[in-house]
């Protein structure tokens, strides 16, 4: 049985190319895609839904810019964490972010998929600077530090969400 896509049509998801030792890095990978260490993740979309996470929990946009590299929807939507596709993310992360459940109509795709690029670009921006800090080149200690940062922090419950206007 065929997978039914989560958006309307094939997009393109962009990323900033300027950060792409740190995508590398995530893959273990050096700029020569070499192996130097374990990697987090096998492929570009892992390191970029990773990133858009450290954005959205840091609350860190920006552009993409103009020197940018792109995955198609398509495969996020054919790469997967357990049994969802990542691009389940592309949704999520915008929609947690933002708490506007308007996002998720089709006529807002585009914006949706924006959204998530400042926050990938934002996350990858955090992740430079917290690279910079650490002596480790691996970027292990630093992942391990935003992962524990992650798991301890009180969840922000979006506004359409909140209990008072939950009705079961």
């Amino acid at each position: 049985m065929a997978q039914q896509s989560i958006f309307g049509a094939s997009r393109t998801v962009y990323w900033p190319g300027e950060y792409a030792d740190l995508v590398n890095m995530l893959k273990g990978q050096d700029s020569s895609n070499n192996g130097v260490h374990a990697p987090m993740y096998r492929y570009n979309t892992g390191a970029i839904i990773f990133a858009a996470i450290l954005g959205l929990t840091h609350q860190r946009e920006r552009d993409v810019g103009s020197q940018r590299q792109e995955i198609s929807t398509d495969t996020f939507e054919s790469h997967r964490f357990g049994a969802a596709s990542l691009a389940s993310f592309l949704l999520l992360i915008p929609l947690i972010g933002t708490g506007d459940v308007e996002f998720l109509r089709p006529e807002r795709e585009e914006e949706l998929i924006r959204k998530f690029e400042r926050y990938a670009a934002g996350g990858l921006e955090y992740l430079r600077g917290a690279m910079s800090r650490s002596s480790d080149s691996s970027g292990q200690s630093v992942i391990r530090a935003e992962v524990q940062h992650a798991m301890t922090m009180q969840p922000r419950i979006p506004p359409f969400l909140e209990e008072e206007d939950l009705h079961i």
